[in-house]
């Protein structure tokens, strides 16, 4: 990690604002060195033209935005920082000649196990050039950038390559405690005790830990054992499942949790799923985090997984009847985070003594036996633009080495569903992958409309790209 001389690790503030900020604890367990790979990974597929000069200048004003992608990480004597630069380093282009309609595919698996250099900003694109056919691929650090932070970043790029003229704006805020909680929330006696009672209960938990036998370590998980699954569903079955979803008061995230709950136990057995969880993008509970900001923190709440059928026994009476009780649970978890939202914050910042055993349990965490779903829902962004058309949006990634987690994506565009499932060949392999991914459409195909049953709603076979050694 890039030294620094400065020692000051909250940042010194004047007429030029705030000049660094120590990473949050969660931020810090993502960037642990800077070495392990923890990236978002966002492909769009497009036809038309691009010029580089243009897109380098698109990049320059997106980065001119955002504090952030003006930042190195460097260590201070509390903490790593990010530290503002005078003269940043420009975020990297890397332009590929387009060898082939997967080409994308190989990139992607190229790029996401790479680390962020310590000198350049914790974002990068590459743009494979073909003739009118084109693929970008933005990756960033998850640190600093969850899927609303990296569709957000695709939206202004576009946009100020499409029209070069169009202000988009700035903001001075690195993304503190203090940036995210008010001072009323900072202040709020309720809110401090409920944090000092949290640290107070980790710290117990933490040293009653210790006291117990430690388990053998799990083995390592390299960054190349990690793969993704990825596959589409057509507009027709998209429209069918949402009108039967609008019908039985429930969500497509409800719905399609069920359905891989039952397909991740139908392929493994009952006993290989324990938990399942949904990721919750936190701005809904932190007014003052703009919409457009760079965060990466995404937080997760528990599912409700009581009484799920045998396996191979889903009825569709008994599957919207989970559904709607999942919603539910779901809606009701959401409230209590977003309520405790604050005194976790201030709980996980008292606790940055306790960051190295943090990772070593990570590091020691045993095979995945949960599975997180992750919904970017419908992404709206511009599908044409004066020289080119946004044809495709492919499912968004996360490369999450070292832990093992069994991670499922969903997002549409154009009308279109994308699918992925993230693992690694230890916690979950390939193979069942593609099982589990076909069972899951199986049983959205049982529970549709009539009329839809037989839509395709695998409409491409389940394509994936395979384990490549780099």
């Amino acid at each position: 990690m890039k030294k620094s001389s400065q020692e000051n690790a909250e940042g010194v503030s004047g007429q030029a604002g705030r000049r660094s900020r120590r990473l949050l604890l969660l931020e810090r367990t993502m960037y642990r060195e800077g070495c392990t790979p923890f990236t978002s990974v966002f492909p769009l597929h497009l036809v038309g033209t691009f010029q580089e000069n243009r897109l380098r200048n698109a990049l320059a004003r997106v980065q001119a935005k955002h504090p952030l992608l003006r930042c190195v990480v460097e260590e201070k004597t509390n903490g790593p920082c990010f530290v503002m630069q005078d003269q940043p380093a420009p975020i990297p282009l890397r332009v590929v000649e387009r060898q082939s309609e997967d080409h994308w595919q190989v990139e992607t698996r190229r790029e996401w196990t790479k680390p962020f250099t310590q000198e350049e900003p914790l974002v990068r694109l590459v743009w494979l050039r073909g003739d009118g056919v084109h693929e970008l691929i933005l990756l960033a650090h998850h640190c600093i950038c969850d899927g609303h932070s990296g569709i957000h970043l695709l939206h202004d790029l576009l946009r100020v390559y499409d029209e070069p003229e169009q202000e988009l704006g700035s903001y001075e805020a690195l993304g503190t405690v203090e940036d995210l909680v008010p001072a009323e929330g900072l202040r709020d006696r309720k809110v401090r005790s409920q944090a000092r009672r949290n640290v107070l209960i980790l710290r117990t938990l933490s040293l009653l830990k210790r006291l117990l036998p430690q388990k053998p370590a799990a083995p390592q998980v390299a960054p190349e054992q990690i793969y993704f699954h990825r596959w589409s569903v057509d507009r027709a079955a998209v429209e069918g499942l949402t009108e039967r979803c609008r019908a039985e008061n429930t969500t497509i995230l409800a719905a399609a949790s069920i359905a891989f709950m039952q397909a991740f136990r139908d392929v493994r057995g009952v006993k290989a799923l324990n938990k399942t969880y949904t990721m919750v993008n936190a701005r809904r509970f932190l007014p003052r985090l703009g919409t457009d900001a760079l965060f990466g923190l995404v937080p997760g709440v528990p599912l409700l997984m009581k009484d799920l059928p045998q396996p191979q026994e889903m009825g569709a009476e008994s599957f919207w009847q989970r559904a709607r009780s999942v919603k539910t649970a779901m809606t009701a978890q959401m409230d209590r985070l977003g309520a405790g939202l604050y005194a976790t914050l201030l709980t996980l910042e008292a606790m940055h003594d306790s960051y190295a055993s943090m990772v070593t349990d990570t590091e020691r965490a045993a095979v995945a036996r949960h599975v997180t779903l992750s919904n970017m829902g419908r992404i709206d962004l511009p599908q044409q633009y004066g020289d080119f058309r946004l044809e495709r949006i492919y499912s968004p990634l996360v490369m999450v080495s070292p832990t093992p987690a069994n991670t499922v994506v969903l997002s549409s565009f154009g009308g279109v569903m994308e699918f992925a499932i993230i693992s690694d060949e230890h916690s979950l392999p390939h193979m069942q992958a593609t099982a589990i991914a076909e069972r899951a459409m199986q049983i959205l195909r049982a529970v549709a409309p009539a009329q839809e049953r037989h839509a395709a709603v695998a409409a491409h076979q389940p394509s994936a790209m395979q384990v490549v050694t780099t």
